[in-house]
């Protein structure tokens, strides 16, 4: 009973809002991002498919990866989420899936994106999502269609600019007191202190709440090994990780820090074809 308690009180603490249906909230992957406190707005890699499918037109290779999240070190509470990404002539298809929560409470989201660069400097991603919604059994399944985009331009050598927006329609998720799904814009950049120092900074703003400041500092080691700080004005206020990439493997492993929840650690991994 407790632990139920506990459980409900982090979703709420976490964003959900309402006591039926309620959800649909757009959660970022991948545990760079995270280890970044989630200002991840104005980079690329597998996880601009939850982040800015824009960052999709500059791979490369056909890459996939998984990711998990143990938040706030309660199982129910976890998020995993996977990606695929595989370029043709025209541009970078992508295909994500996610899931959060458990038996009682969870969220399940499933994207098709397409991104594509035009000339050096810009690239520009749309995704469509298929999200679905449960809540106890006393209060059913819910269920909604609908999309995002993204751009980053390279603004100079050192200095590029995102932004994403997602679910502009703010789609229908319930019948009952007109609940929608929340539309959320974010904006940030991306530079290049040194050759091995980026600085990221974002903002993001959830149409229902206040907005949310994200920052982070990753720093390389020989191209290899990268170390991450970051911090939020979000849930996880703090953040720190690492990763380690080989010829076609790249790991990251992190913790995001909440002074009342506690640590939620994370690591995903991906692979170049």
């Amino acid at each position: 009973m407790h632990k139920n308690i506990f459980i409900f009180s982090a979703i709420f603490l976490i964003g959900y809002p309402g006591p039926a249906i309620s959800g649909g909230n757009n959660r970022p992957a991948g545990s760079r991002s995270a280890s970044l406190g989630n200002a991840s707005v104005a980079i690329t890699d597998i996880w601009s498919a939850f982040n800015n499918q824009a960052g999709l037109a500059r791979i490369r290779k056909a890459e996939s990866g998984i990711f998990y999240e143990n938040r706030f070190m309660v199982k129910e509470l976890g998020y995993s989420a996977m990606a695929l990404a595989y370029p043709v002539n025209a541009g970078t298809l992508g295909f994500s899936a996610g899931y959060f929560g458990y038996s009682m409470f969870n969220e399940v989201k499933l994207g098709l994106a397409f991104a594509k660069s035009f000339g050096k400097y810009l690239a520009f991603g749309l995704q469509f999502n298929y999200n679905s919604v449960r809540l106890a059994e006393s209060y059913g399944n819910s269920s909604f269609i609908t999309f995002e985009a993204g751009m980053i331009a390279d603004i100079t050598p050192k200095l590029s600019i995102g932004a994403h927006i997602y679910n502009p329609v703010s789609s229908k998720l319930a019948v009952y007191n007109d609940e929608r799904a929340p539309a959320i814009f974010s904006v940030g950049a991306s530079y290049v202190l040194s050759g091995n120092i980026t600085l990221l900074a974002e903002a993001e703003k959830n149409i229902s709440e206040k907005a949310t400041f994200n920052s982070g500092l990753e720093y390389k080691i020989a191209d290899r090994i990268a170390f991450r700080i970051g911090v939020s004005t979000g849930v996880s206020s703090f953040s720190f990780g690492a990763g380690f990439q080989t010829r076609g493997l790249i790991f990251s492993i992190g913790s995001s820090y909440n002074m009342i929840l506690g640590y939620s650690p994370h690591a995903s991994i991906s692979c170049k074809f």
